[in-house]
């Protein structure tokens, strides 16, 4: 690994599973300190220990996303055991299909606390901690290709994904004024083959044959190529990087 992000400290949401899980690791292997958060206590001591011994430095604490006191204790204890606040990917997030007759309230609500209000949070805690630091930093928001495009029975999802673009460009702006400037950009994976699309459609080799048959690419999404985008986007390799929409789902967007 070249070090693009030696001795910096990130903080990842949603780190126990999937793309946080795989992004986690790259940024240790990259020389970050990573402050992994989630809500399964068993999965979070995994991925801190798969790091560790990978030669990294990392920690984990349970979040509940949708929470500003979460979120400010994440944030004092990622200062107090590892450093001044580098990055943040806002990574976690909530995913159902249903037909929005079928959509109730609770379930609107729900996925909104999630996927919008924690992104809010992580933006504005985010930019708070970096400040402190005196330096600059930058921040992954992690949307959807459906924050694009629309996607049958998945109302709430596009809904709360396309809320994150936009939130993710006005952070852009505000970031930029700040002194020192903090960068914001948003991801948006097609399919991945991860917990979140196999706990609702199920976990077999067919399925994902069907998916990558679906996909101009021919190939299935995988988390690794999730982590390799979100590492670009908080390296300096994206230095004059801000506001933008990186897609990676392997040409669905453009079919």
């Amino acid at each position: 690994m070249s070090g693009r992000l030696q001795g910096r400290v990130v903080i990842v949401t949603g780190a126990t599973k999937g793309i946080g899980r795989e992004t986690a690791r790259l940024l240790a292997r990259e020389g970050a300190k990573v402050s992994c958060t989630g809500r399964d206590l068993a999965d979070g001591a995994a991925v801190v220990a798969e790091i560790r011994a990978e030669g990294g430095e990392a920690i984990f604490t349970r979040h509940d996303i949708a929470s500003e006191a979460d979120w400010r204790t994440v944030v004092a204890r990622t200062e107090a055991d590892l450093g001044g606040v580098y990055g943040v990917v806002n990574n976690a997030g909530a995913f159902f299909v249903k037909p929005l007759a079928e959509t109730s309230e609770a379930d609107f609500q729900g996925i909104f606390d999630i996927n919008v209000q924690g992104a809010f949070l992580g933006v504005k805690l985010g930019f708070e901690a970096i400040a402190r630091t005196g330096r600059r930093g930058a921040i992954v928001m992690v949307s959807s290709l459906m924050g694009q495009v629309g996607f049958p029975n998945a109302t709430a999802y596009c809904a709360t994904k396309g809320a994150v673009t936009g939130l993710t460009k006005t952070a852009a702006i505000e970031g930029a004024t700040l002194t020192p400037p903090v960068r914001v950009n948003s991801l948006h994976p097609g399919v991945i083959w991860t917990p979140m699309i196999t706990s609702q459609f199920g976990d077999d080799q067919a399925l994902s044959d069907a998916f990558a048959a679906d996909t101009p690419l021919r190939i299935i999404g995988l988390p690794r190529y999730m982590a390799d985008a979100i590492l670009f986007l908080l390296s300096d390799d994206s230095a004059h990087v801000t506001g933008i929409e990186l897609t990676v789902d392997g040409g669905r967007g453009a079919d």
